[in-house]
Order: structure tokens, then sequence, then C-alpha cells
């Protein structure tokens, strides 16, 4: 009985050994987005938002705080501008935004009156999955 046991330590401690310690590489770093490519897709934050981008300008943002929205923005260097969006009325909204591609935006220095908005867009998010338009 005893062996049994040693030779299955043995195993485990082997199979230890062989694992990889290699750590995650680092995402990469925020920057200005170069076109709409880099943005277009669905992003999730931490609050379970869902920020879709599609590449004629669209958007859908559902959050776990409001109805789902849905309009249109616009992308000119380091701004995002989301604008006709279903639930604020005639109201626009201006964040800076830096992105890494395929990776996480950040929506930051928001200029907008849109509470709901404004709050949905409040977390970084992570890249979820391609835009289908």
């Amino acid at each position: 009985m005893r062996i049994a046991v040693l030779a299955v330590a043995a195993a485990l401690c082997g199979l230890a050994a062989c694992s990889s310690n290699a750590t995650p590489a680092p995402s990469a770093p925020l920057a200005t987005p170069k076109t709409v490519d880099d943005v277009t897709g669905i992003w999730r934050s931490v609050h379970q938002n869902v920020l879709e981008l599609r590449k004629n300008g669209t958007f859908v943002l559902i959050t776990t705080v409001a109805n789902a929205m849905s309009g249109n923005y616009t992308l000119s260097g380091d701004s995002v501008t989301f604008f006709d969006t279903r639930g604020c009325g005639s109201v626009q909204g201006t964040y800076r935004i830096q992105a890494s591609p395929k990776g996480r935006i950040e929506l930051s220095q928001p200029n907008d009156t849109c509470a709901p908005r404004k709050l949905g867009l409040s977390d970084p998010f992570v890249y979820a999955q391609p835009d289908f338009s």
C-alpha cells in the first residue's frame, strides 16, 4: 500500500514539474484608435455591461441599471461621440477613448449629461467577440 501511495505521489510531482509556469503575455498598451476597426466588436465590462460598436457607426449598450440603448457614434482622434441614443433624446456624449485592438477599451473624461449612458460606459471594457455587421 505504501508503495502505491509513493508511486502516485511521485507521479503527481512529475506532472507538477512538467506544468508550465509561464505567465500570460501582458495586454497591449492603450492608445488612440487608428481606425474604426480598432474598436468594432462586442465588449464587456466587469459589471456585465455590453457595448457593441459596429463599423457602420451604430452602437448598442446593454447595462444592468437601465434599458438597452442604441444609437450612433463617431470616432475622431482620441474622442468618441455618442448621439441619437434611444433613452437620451438629442443629448450627445463625448468621451476620450483609448484602446488596444481586440484587447480592451477605456472611455474617460466624459462630457455627457445622459446619466444612464454615462454610467454604462464608466467601466473599462474587454473584447468579447468580433463585430458581425
